[in-house]
């Protein structure tokens, strides 16, 4: 499968991308809302991993503007993120309609709860 991760921390990305290339995906790896956009230009994932908290634009923002293009519209979305909101009730109800399949607080969710996901939402396109 291929992942695109847009994530600002490089830690965390190389901590991520090397469980998930063990377990057999190809990881594209974006620091920015922008970076991540220009990502998908390149190549379609079948699955993004999204971190909210970004510099200049954040999650949200990268995630209205990739809706905004037909072509992305199905690409599912994993929002993995260091913000405590991601989990409110009201943001979640922002995320309707915005193919957001998970959305996980990173303080509380191991690596292997994320890859998880990620095949979970990948298998909600098949």
């Amino acid at each position: 499968m291929k992942i695109l991760l847009v994530e600002p921390d490089a830690v965390m990305s190389r901590a991520i991308q090397r469980v998930l290339v063990a377990a057999g995906h190809t990881v594209q790896w974006r620091r920015s809302a922008q970076t991540g956009l220009d990502g998908l230009d390149h190549e379609r994932p079948d699955v993004i991993v999204l971190e909210t908290q970004l510099g200049l634009h954040n999650g949200i923002e990268f995630l209205y503007e990739m809706r905004s293009y037909p072509e992305w519209h199905a690409i599912p979305v994993v929002i993995h993120s260091m913000s405590h909101r991601v989990t409110a009730p009201e943001l979640r109800r922002a995320f309707q309609g915005l193919n957001v399949h998970s959305v996980l607080y990173k303080p509380r969710t191991s690596l292997v709860a994320l890859c998880r996901a990620i095949t979970a939402a990948n298998l909600q396109l098949t």
